[in-house]
């Protein structure tokens, strides 16, 4: 299932009601929704915010497969931003000493099984395979 966003924050509750539908379409359980909205917010906020050279849409696959449910993000036209080269956070040190952000990618790694990217010719594809259960 593949739906096409416009890369603005507008787009997030649209996001939200995809994830919905498709969990329903697969038969899913509905108590995942929150996964997957929660790395699907953070991975798609991130290319709002952070790959600003990139103009075009964004891809948005979600396809449940023997490994689980697969996420994919491809956007057009694209300045390479490689949320998967963030430094892993030391949720052990005090707050007051850690550098602000990463804890959202924090997540999406901690709900994953595969977090990967990849980008050529413009085009950068991120690919995200959630843990079980599903």
């Amino acid at each position: 299932m593949v739906r096409t966003f416009p890369r603005q924050m507008a787009s997030i509750a649209s996001l939200v009601a995809y994830v919905r539908e498709f969990l329903e379409q697969e038969g899913l359980p509905s108590d995942r929704a929150f996964d997957l909205d929660l790395v699907i917010e953070e991975l798609f906020t991130n290319l709002v915010r952070h790959a600003t050279g990139s103009r075009g849409d964004v891809d948005v696959s979600l396809e449940s497969t023997p490994r689980g449910v697969v996420l994919t993000l491809r956007e057009y036209d694209a300045d390479r931003y490689d949320p998967t080269a963030a430094p892993e956070v030391d949720i052990h040190r005090p707050i007051a000493d850690r550098r602000p952000g990463g804890l959202g990618i924090h997540l999406v790694r901690q709900l994953s099984t595969d977090f990967r990217y990849e980008w050529q010719d413009r085009t950068g594809l991120i690919t995200v395979t959630m843990k079980e259960p599903f």
